[in-house]
C-alpha cells in the first residue's frame, strides 16, 4: 500500500477545504470552553504551560480533535483505491457494532447508543454513516443507473443498504441518527438517478407508512414532535430544551452578551449545551453576528466539498464526496433549525462543533477522505 503522494496532488492540494475544516473547530473550541465552563471545579492542570482549564468538555475535545486530525491525515495519505476495497467490510464491522451495542452497550437517559472502551464510549452509529457512504459509493458506481435512472427492482440492495443500519439505530433508540443515515442514503441514490416513476411510487409509499410509522415512535418522541407546534404546553418537560433554547438564542441579539457570559448556559437553564445546543451557547453570548460568521463558514466548507464532486474524475469519488456533503449538509441543518425551533429534538450533533470523540473521529476522517480525492483528481487512480 503506497503512501507516498506525488508532487501533481501537493500542488494542486485544497488549501481551502483545510482552512475550513481547521477554523470550524477552532471557534467550537472557544464556545465549548464557554459552554463547559466552571470555576467552582479543581479544573484540569497543564504543568507546562503553568495553566488550570477550568473546562473539562474543552480540554477532552480538544484531545478528540488532536486524535482526529491524525486519522484525517491517514484518511488522506491512503490511496482512494483503498478505501473502495475495504468499503464492504467496514460497514460489516459498524453493523456488528451497531449489533454490539444492543447487546452491550451502556445505557444513558434509556437510550443504550455506546460502547464503552475504558478510556472513550464509541458510538457506532458516527462511524457507521461514514461506513454507508462509502459502502453505497461502492455498490453504485459497480452497477450504475440505466438511462432513465434506477428503477424499483434495482433498488432493492441500495435501500437494504440503508434500511439494515437504521432499523438498529432506531432501536436503541435514536431516532435522529436514524433519520441522518437514511437522508444520507436516499440523497446518494438520488444523485445517481432514480426513474421517474419509481420515485412517484416510492413517495407515495412512503407518505402512506408515515401514520403507521407514528405508532413505532417511543412516546418522549411523539411528545418531541408535538411540542414543537405548542412548547408552551409542557414547558417543564418536553417543551423545556426549545425554550430554553429560544430564549438563549434570542437574548443574544445582534453582539451577543460576551465571552463567558451567557446566563443560560452559565446558569445551566440549558440542557445539553456542550452537545445538542452548543448553537445555543454561540448565539447567546456572540449574538446574531456570531452565529452568522459560523454559518458562512460552514457555508464555506461545503461549497469546497461541492467543489471536489464536480471536479472528480472517478464516478466512486464522486458519489463518496457527495454523500460526505450530504451528511454535513443534514446534519448541520436539522442541529440549527432544532435549537431555533423549526425542527424537534432528535439528538444531531453539530460537525465539529459539538462535543463528542465519535462524531469528531468519524467526521475528520470523512474529510481525510475528500482532501485525498481533491489533491489526486489530476491522477490516475485504477480499480
Amino acid at each position: 500500500m503506497q503512501l507516498l503522494i506525488d508532487r501533481r496532488a501537493i500542488a494542486h492540494f485544497d488549501w481551502g477545504l483545510l482552512v475550513a475544516i481547521v477554523l470550524i473547530p477552532c471557534v467550537g473550541l472557544v464556545v465549548l470552553y464557554s459552554a463547559g465552563f466552571d470555576p467552582d471545579s479543581s479544573g484540569v492542570r497543564i504543568s507546562w504551560l503553568s495553566v488550570t482549564i477550568h473546562s473539562v468538555a474543552f480540554v477532552r475535545q480538544a484531545v478528540f480533535l488532536s486524535i482526529g486530525l491524525g486519522v484525517m491525515l491517514m484518511a488522506l495519505l491512503l490511496p482512494p483505491v483503498f478505501f473502495q476495497r475495504i468499503a464492504y467490510p467496514l460497514y460489516a464491522l459498524c453493523v456488528v457494532l451497531l449489533v454490539a451495542v444492543l447487546l452491550f452497550g451502556n445505557v444513558s437517559n434509556g437510550a443504550r447508543r455506546w460502547i464503552a472502551l475504558g478510556f472513550f464510549n464509541l458510538q457506532p452509529a458516527e462511524p457507521m454513516k461514514l461506513g454507508l457512504i462509502l459502502a453505497l459509493s461502492h455498490f453504485l458506481s459497480r452497477f450504475p443507473a440505466p438511462p432513465g435512472g434506477y428503477r424499483l427492482r434495482q433498488l432493492i440492495f441500495p435501500l437494504l443498504f440503508v434500511l439494515v443500519p437504521m432499523a438498529l439505530i432506531a432501536k436503541q433508540p435514536d431516532l435522529g441518527s436514524a433519520l441522518a443515515l437514511g437522508a444520507i442514503g436516499v440523497a446518494m441514490i438520488l444523485f445517481v438517478g432514480v426513474n421517474v416513476r419509481t420515485l412517484l411510487v416510492l413517495v407515495a409509499a412512503a407518505a402512506l407508512a408515515l401514520p403507521s410509522g407514528w405508532h413505532f415512535l417511543h412516546d418522549y418522541q411523539k411528545r418531541r414532535v408535538l411540542v414543537l407546534l405548542d412548547p408552551e404546553s409542557d414547558p417543564l418537560g418536553s417543551g423545556y430544551h426549545i425554550i430554553q433554547s429560544k430564549i438563549a438564542v434570542g437574548s443574544g441579539e445582534m453582539f451577543g452578551k460576551g465571552f463567558l457570559h451567557g446566563t443560560q448556559s452559565q446558569l445551566e437553564f440549558l440542557p445539553e449545551h456542550t452537545t445538542d445546543f452548543v448553537f445555543s451557547v454561540l448565539s447567546e453570548e456572540w449574538g446574531f453576528l456570531g452565529s452568522i460568521s459560523v454559518l458562512t463558514l460552514y457555508a464555506f466548507l461545503l461549497y469546497r466539498l461541492l467543489r471536489v464532486v464536480a471536479r472528480s474524475r472517478e464516478i466512486s469519488h464522486t458519489i463518496m464526496v457527495f454523500g460526505i456533503v450530504a451528511m454535513l449538509f443534514f446534519h448541520t441543518l436539522i442541529n440549527v433549525g432544532m435549537v431555533v425551533g423549526v425542527f424537534p429534538v432528535v439528538g444531531i450533533p453539530l460537525p465539529l462543533f459539538s462535543y463528542g470523540g465519535s462524531s469528531v473521529l468519524s467526521t475528520l476522517g470523512a474529510l481525510g477522505l475528500v482532501l485525498g480525492v481533491s489533491m489526486r483528481r489530476f491522477m490516475f487512480m485504477g480499480r
